[in-house]
Formats: structure tokens, sequence, C-alpha cells
């Protein structure tokens, strides 16, 4: 046999250094799989976001009618009582707001308190008023995107609505 090592244990029981030389080789493989058992083995700390879905919306809000929309929530192993939903809209037109007469793009509210349910629907509704801008008498188009806030902080994704028409007269 070589002699691998070149020690003293070596040259008196080559059969006993022989040995230890192969478990010392097999060692890292072996301490390789136990890391990856316990990296597999170790608990997950991710969380469970809300979640958010779009039942039903207006596509078209008549002059001083009311925008509507039907919005499913959930989340698992949680309750929604209490929780914030955000409102986003995105107005499509070309013509430029005027200084001054800027409305704010972003509604929050909370959701009510209920009985400890992990899923519930819920009715928004936006008034025209507070959608309409009705630059050079034209009718405003948006898209409206919701997103659920929940008291630990964590965000739902964020759904969007098609094309929402906002009538001038």
């Amino acid at each position: 046999m070589l002699n691998p090592c070149n020690t003293k244990a070596f040259r008196e029981n080559p059969l006993i250094c022989a040995d230890q030389f192969i478990f010392m080789k097999s060692r890292l493989p072996v301490l390789f799989c136990i890391f990856l058992g316990l990296l597999g083995c170790s608990k997950d700390n991710n969380t469970v976001n809300p979640s958010i879905a779009i039942k039903s919306y207006s596509d078209h809000v008549p002059a001083n009618g009311i925008f509507n929309a039907v919005l499913t929530f959930s989340q698992k192993n949680g309750s929604l009582s209490g929780d914030s939903l955000v409102v986003i809209r995105h107005r499509l037109n070309q013509t430029p707001i005027p200084v001054g007469e800027e409305k704010p793009d972003t509604f929050s509210t909370y959701l009510p308190i209920m009985p400890s349910t992990d899923k519930a629907d819920f009715s928004l509704s936006l008034d025209w008023f507070n959608l309409t801008y009705g630059i050079n008498s034209e009718n405003d188009t948006f898209v409206f995107r919701f997103v659920v806030i929940d008291q630990h902080g964590n965000h739902s994704d964020t759904p969007s609505t098609g094309n929402v028409v906002v009538l001038f007269q």
C-alpha cells in the first residue's frame, strides 16, 4: 500500500490508518447530507398573506351615480376584522388635470369588525362626485386596483378592474 499521509502511525499499523483515511474521505458527503436534511426540516417562517379577488364591478358610472365593486377577501389562519383596504385609482385620460383640481388617487378604509372568519365578501361604493373631473366635458376613464393590508403589515396581491368609464353628463 501507498502511504499517502507518510505518518509514523501509518508505518506502524497500516490497516487502522487506511480505515481512518477512508472514513475521513466519506465524512464530507455525510456532513453535507446532514446539513441538507436539517435545512429541509427547518420550520418555515413565511406568514400567510391575505388574498383579494374582484367578484364584480360597475364598468360605467352615470352622472351623479355610484361606482360599486364586490370584493372577496381571504386569509388562512387569520382574521379579516380591522384589516385595511386600499383603493388606488389610475386615470387613463390624455387631458391633464388642471393644477389645484387634483383629487386623491388613493382611498383607504378599514374592513368591518366581523365574527372570526377567514373568508368574506365586501361591497365598496365610491360616489361619482369623488371620481369625476369632467375636464372639457369629457368622460373620465379609470382603472381601480385593490390591496388588503392585514394588522401585521402583510400585503395581498393587487387585482385591478378593467376600464371604468365615469360619465360626465
